[in-house]
């Protein structure tokens, strides 16, 4: 073997050619920007995952620290069918669209949920203002009891058949009971999440509505009697639907009282004009007093005359007094 041969051995069972040094740095630079990519991509995918995750751990949390929307009100309450109804929460103003087929005896029904009813000494109250179509139809007080209320206001800012936009807006609190021809209280500020309802009612006679069921005992009137009454008229207490007139010489008046422990109507006439018209719709004592009085220029002082009670849908006792004048 010659050296030449010799030589060609070595070359072949040498080590591979050395890899130029740009040609290693260039498979080293992909090498790291792959594992950069690997890492942004799993940081990625982490970051959304704990998103998602976050999302579905607090999206109830938020859902749960709101306030429960107010009950509704039930389908019949105080003397009318609930025909549309809304519910919120302070500040924001409620607002209910409902279509009238006809304007008598509809009436806006409202609660605020702030105070304790129970508690007379709790004499916490809203101030609200009701508006139909953009109309201020009022602006009263509003507490925890249901109030109704329907005027002239109210039904001029209605067309029947036409599609109408009731609400109520809160101004402010109140607290303080307030007497006739005593100062308003100052507003204080509207405190937040009072539960808010309003409501849309149309009138329904005693003898359609859904009563309570009678207590065991009837609702007696006894104590209710005044002595300062000039002209009582009672119900009957075997028939209480039995009508009860009775002919006095005319003298003008200065009160009407009317009591009705039970569920009925009561109209009275004087001289076939009826005067008063006062409804009860549960088995409690429920009154009205007109201390305006009445009186009449068809009427002279002295003249006979008939007064008479029309009850209708009457269940039990019920009470009439008139006080004549000085």
């Amino acid at each position: 073997m010659t050296p030449h041969d010799l030589s060609e051995v070595f070359r072949q069972y040498a080590d591979p050619p050395e890899i130029p040094h740009t040609v290693r740095m260039d498979v080293l630079r992909t090498r790291v920007r792959r594992a950069r990519r690997r890492r942004a991509s799993i940081v990625v995918a982490c970051a959304v995952l704990a998103l998602v995750c976050g999302t579905l751990v607090t999206r109830p949390a938020l859902l749960d620290s709101r306030p429960a929307a107010p009950d509704p009100f039930p389908e019949y309450l105080l003397s009318s069918r609930v025909i549309a109804q809304t519910g919120g929460h302070t500040p924001d103003p409620l607002t209910l669209r409902f279509t009238p087929d006809d304007l008598e005896g509809l009436e806006l029904i409202f609660s605020c949920a702030i105070g304790d009813k129970h508690d007379l000494n709790d004499t916490r109250t809203l101030k609200v203002s009701l508006t139909v179509n953009g109309n201020e139809v009022e602006q009263l007080d509003c507490g925890p009891n249901e109030k109704g209320i329907g005027n002239q206001k109210m039904t001029e800012s209605l067309r029947v058949g036409q599609q109408a936009s009731v609400g109520m807006t809160v101004l402010g609190q109140q607290t303080g009971v307030r007497y006739d021809g005593s100062p308003e209280p100052p507003l204080e500020p509207i405190p937040d999440e009072i539960g808010l309802r309003l409501a849309v009612g149309e009138h329904v006679p005693v003898a359609e509505y859904p009563l309570p069921p009678p207590p065991k005992e009837p609702v007696m009137l006894d104590d209710y009697l005044s002595k300062e009454a000039d002209v009582v008229l009672r119900a009957d207490p075997k028939n209480p639907n039995l009508p009860q007139k009775v002919v006095v010489p005319w003298r003008p008046l200065s009160g009407i009282i009317m009591w009705n422990g039970s569920p009925g109507r009561l109209r009275v006439l004087i001289g076939g004009e009826t005067i008063a018209d006062q409804s009860n719709y549960q088995y409690a004592p429920t009154g009205i007093t007109n201390s305006t009085g009445y009186d009449s220029v068809n009427l002279v002082p002295g003249q006979p005359v008939e007064i008479s009670v029309e009850p209708e849908a009457a269940h039990g006792d019920w009470l009439v007094m008139l006080v004549e004048k000085d």
